[in-house]
């Protein structure tokens, strides 16, 4: 028995729409069951941090002045090498504690271990007879591969406002138990957006 084009056509539809609901609900479910992390996040360029209703964001840790790399963080790795970053609460956040080529080792410097990048720049300490010249913070910047949070435009807007005051803001992340790091929203300013399916 031979299926008319408009029926197949109708089945393709259903399977891929189910197919679809099914990967929905998997990532739903994942980012529920994973270890929620929020971790201290700046805007881009400002030119450059609105794009259509992406919020576009990094993730940087500010140390004190003077302050070492977390352990690892001012290696050099290889392009495309997975290596696993130790995150350590700090109050009611998350901040890198370092980064190592194994989940094993990295699990001894914090409590949380995620896939991911760090890199660290210390600033170069001025001699204490070199002037008045302000001392610039430690900047450590984690890469978990997502750097952008599509939102509403109004939102996004506010949000983008925020960022360029410099307000305090978060990015949070659910950790699943192998490492794996999923956006679940952002905290601007006291005011939280969670990425939500429906």
């Amino acid at each position: 028995m031979r299926f008319e084009a408009p029926l197949r056509i109708t089945a393709v539809a259903a399977v891929l729409a189910l197919a679809l609901t099914g990967l929905v609900v998997r990532e739903g479910t994942a980012r529920a069951r994973g270890q929620e992390v929020a971790l201290a996040i700046t805007g881009y360029d400002p030119r450059e941090l609105l794009t259509g209703h992406y919020i576009r964001f990094q993730i940087v840790h500010e140390a004190p002045p003077g302050t070492a790399c977390p352990p690892g963080a001012d290696q050099s790795w290889p392009r495309g090498k997975t290596t696993w970053v130790a995150l350590r609460r700090e109050g009611t956040r998350h901040a890198p504690a370092g980064v190592a080529e194994r989940r094993s080792e990295a699990a001894k410097l914090g409590e949380v271990t995620v896939r991911g990048r760090l890199t660290c720049v210390a600033p170069v300490v001025s001699p204490p007879d070199a002037g008045a010249a302000q001392a610039e913070p430690t900047r450590t910047t984690l890469d978990l591969g997502v750097d952008r949070l599509h939102i509403d435009q109004a939102q996004a807007e506010a949000m983008e406002r925020d960022l360029l005051r410099r307000a305090e803001a978060h990015a949070v992340f659910s950790v699943a138990s192998d490492g794996t790091p999923r956006l679940k929203g952002l905290i601007v300013n006291g005011r939280r957006v969670d990425l939500d399916w429906f």
